[in-house]
């Protein structure tokens, strides 16, 4: 999947989470406050239309994780010139990796890069959070 592309630096023909639209989205106004994400979509096109807001992470280096990671997604439908709040709130699960000694799951410390777009090659808004 789209971790494997990311972790070898090989780009895809087609984004994990691409798709096509009539309009055009801008995206602004990121938030990042404890564990919530908060950001503004903007249609900017002529038409009505839907995107398809996505959230990754970008874990510590020293986690041995991918690049990132999708951890969140909202479908939001916009007319023409419209905008929205869209909100998320990231779970300890989130920003936790399997620890195969102790069987359980670890909340991962450090400073995780926050990355908000239409796709995963398609990221438009960054910022960071820290555990």
């Amino acid at each position: 999947g789209y971790r494997w592309y990311d972790a070898k630096g090989v780009a895809p023909a087609f984004a994990f989470g691409h798709g096509l639209s009539y309009t055009s989205f801008n995206y602004s106004h990121l938030h990042i406050s404890g564990m919530n994400i908060t950001l503004t979509i903007t249609n900017t096109g002529k038409a009505d239309g839907t995107e398809v807001v996505q959230v990754y992470l970008g874990f510590p280096s020293t986690s041995g994780e991918p690049p990132q990671q999708l951890k969140g997604f909202e479908t939001v439908f916009l007319a023409a010139g419209a905008s929205s709040s869209v909100s998320f709130h990231l779970k300890d699960r989130d920003v936790s990796i399997w620890n195969t000694q102790r069987h359980d799951w670890e909340k991962v410390k450090g400073v995780f890069q926050v990355r908000v777009g239409a796709s995963s090659r398609d990221i438009r808004l960054h910022g960071s959070l820290s555990i």
